[in-house]
């Protein structure tokens, strides 16, 4: 809006229509041309805050972001101190960590140089007579061991990646149990302190509909109505109360022995509060795609690893079938009668012959090899289940996302701030009974329903995270003996 001056009349010109009119034109005739001028500012002004609500609203507006953003930080600190001590107190992430901890030590064992053997004999004594028989110390070492020493090392790395996998797939999974149980203890006492608000209005209400009942204004049906609706409240607020033991129970079994078990009531109410509820997108992130779950997801990479597993296997039993090498040398004495004992170096060579046992050894690769094609057919198992059971929880992410995105905070705000209006209109008799129970029960109803999606997505995304996954419920193949 511009307010421009042209010989001694003010127009004003309004930039979003490009349109002009002579303010003092619209005003009476005969005014002093100062109040004329005064009039055509204060329009001007009046229509510059009308046609630019930014400017009044940034202030509010600022506050808001802050605000959201704070209570998205507290939320966010919370949510993680609840991991932390799940992870410093779970026996089963302990249990994870050793595994990979043991097969690292047998990695680092894996493929190493086998030790030297010495063999001591003594042959041809007659009568006992040493100083006349022969005798041998000989000192001897396997060769061309590199083929079996590398598959050896492979087999090990595999199990060094199944236990890292198995480690990750177990802090997923925590993470995954801390954020549903806290979610659920919240959104439970947030629901149960919302429905006492609502039984605390309500008796309110039927305490005034029996006064007007005693003096013939109200029906009696009035009243039974409104007793109707204090005991289904009743009842949802039991019902949410034991939900909200039952999830505050499995939440603090996580945190035994932690610290944040103590404050743990005090870290849920902020989760519970109009701030923690708000600030939803601080916990739950955007929805991954497809691709991006399934290369993250463990079971399928332990269904992976489960078939390199069998097929280093196969290797390892490859390289033993070989003919084994070993040679050794040493130095002999040969005791004679006449002439008396000779001393003199020895050498020699022992080649293992695996054809000597070709039908074991045939059977023990045909295993070997049914082994291989039974790791990918578990792998490729373990994919499909896992690809159906991410897309069903994308799904149900999605669409408590999208409720969460519907509901209309600011409308729901304005909803409540309406409550001591309605119930003001209902005690002047500008309300009806039936229309205020139907306006508190609808506010109630859109609460509760925003604090379930919010809820539910949780859910969604713990099993998105493997919440319900154990990395001992999947078939990993290992090596037997007769693979070795």
């Amino acid at each position: 809006m511009t307010i421009a001056r042209t010989d001694d009349n003010v127009c004003v010109v309004d930039p979003a229509s490009g349109r002009s009119h002579d303010a003092s034109s619209q005003m009476r005739h005969g005014l002093p041309r100062s109040i004329t001028v005064a009039l055509a500012l204060t329009v001007g002004l009046i229509s510059i805050t009308a046609g630019a609500p930014g400017l009044g609203a940034q202030p509010g507006q600022d506050s808001m972001r802050v605000r959201a953003a704070q209570d998205s930080a507290r939320v966010s600190r919370v949510l993680e101190r609840l991991r932390d001590g799940a992870q410093r107190g779970s026996p089963t992430l302990r249990a994870a960590q050793a595994k990979v901890d043991l097969a690292t030590a047998q990695a680092a064992a894996a493929g190493a140089m086998a030790p030297a053997s010495l063999t001591a004999g003594l042959s041809e004594a007659p009568a006992r007579n040493i100083d006349q028989g022969n005798l041998r110390l000989e000192v001897g070492r396997d060769l061309m061991t590199g083929p079996r020493r590398r598959a050896e090392r492979a087999l090990a790395d595999v199990e060094v990646q199944a236990a890292a996998i198995a480690l990750s797939l177990e802090q997923r999974r925590l993470d995954g149990v801390v954020l549903r149980d806290a979610m659920r203890t919240a959104g439970a006492r947030r629901i149960a302190l919302r429905l006492a608000a609502e039984d605390q209005l309500l008796v309110g209400i039927e305490e005034g509909v029996r006064g007007r009942f005693s003096v013939g204004e109200a029906r009696y049906v009035d009243v039974l109505r409104v007793r109707t609706e204090r005991l289904r409240v009743q009842s949802d607020r039991s019902t949410t109360l034991a939900e909200e033991r039952g999830a505050r129970a499995s939440l603090a079994a996580f945190l035994a022995g932690a610290e944040e078990e103590v404050s743990l009531d005090a870290l849920i109410d902020t989760f519970a509060s109009d701030g923690g509820a708000d600030a939803w997108r601080a916990i739950l992130p955007e929805l991954p795609s497809l691709d991006a779950l399934m290369a993250l997801t463990e079971p399928a990479r332990l269904a992976a690893v489960g078939a390199a597993r069998t097929t280093a296997a196969r290797a390892l039993l490859l390289s033993e079938q070989r003919p084994q090498i070993n040679a050794y040398a040493g130095i002999q004495r040969i005791g004679q009668a006449n002439n008396g004992p000779t001393l003199g170096p020895s050498f020699g060579v022992t080649v293992s012959l695996p054809f000597t046992a070709a039908r074991g050894n045939r059977l023990a690769l045909a295993a070997a090899t049914q082994g291989i094609a039974t790791g990918e057919v578990v792998r490729d198992a373990e994919l499909v289940e896992t690809r159906a059971r991410l897309v069903a929880a994308r799904e149900r992410y999605s669409a408590a996302r999208v409720r969460l995105e519907v509901f209309d905070v600011a409308l729901l705000r304005g909803a409540r701030d309406e409550r001591e209006s309605a119930l003001a209109a209902y005690r002047t008799g500008g309300l009806s009974l039936l229309e205020l129970l139907d306006f508190e029960r609808a506010l109630s109803r859109a609460e509760i329903e925003r604090i379930r999606a919010l809820v539910d997505a949780a859910d969604a995304w713990a099993d998105l995270l493997g919440a319900d996954e154990r990395s001992d419920t999947h078939a990993t193949l290992r090596p037997t003996d007769a693979d070795r």
